[in-house]
């Protein structure tokens, strides 16, 4: 299965049930086929704050919420 499909079918699965998956940056990366580093660089403060990928700070860890409606207005923002 294509990793797009792949990815909005787990998206449309978190959503429906009303959960979101945790994952870390290089599996955003893997998901979205972007590099890992390019996930990173809109985390961190020095980038503008409507530019930074909506996440979650657990210490020096950084985690997504796959499915959340923040991640995906975030991406849907970026497709237009």
């Amino acid at each position: 299965m294509n990793p797009e499909i792949q990815g909005v079918a787990i998206m449309s699965k978190s959503v429906a049930n009303g959960s979101s998956e945790v994952i870390d940056s290089r599996e955003l990366a893997a998901r979205w086929q972007v590099p890992e580093s390019w996930v990173r660089n809109r985390t961190r403060a020095r980038t503008p704050r409507e530019e930074r990928i909506p996440c979650l700070r657990f210490g020096r860890y950084v985690r997504f919420e796959w499915g959340s409606p923040q991640l995906s207005e975030w991406l849907a923002k970026k497709r237009q």
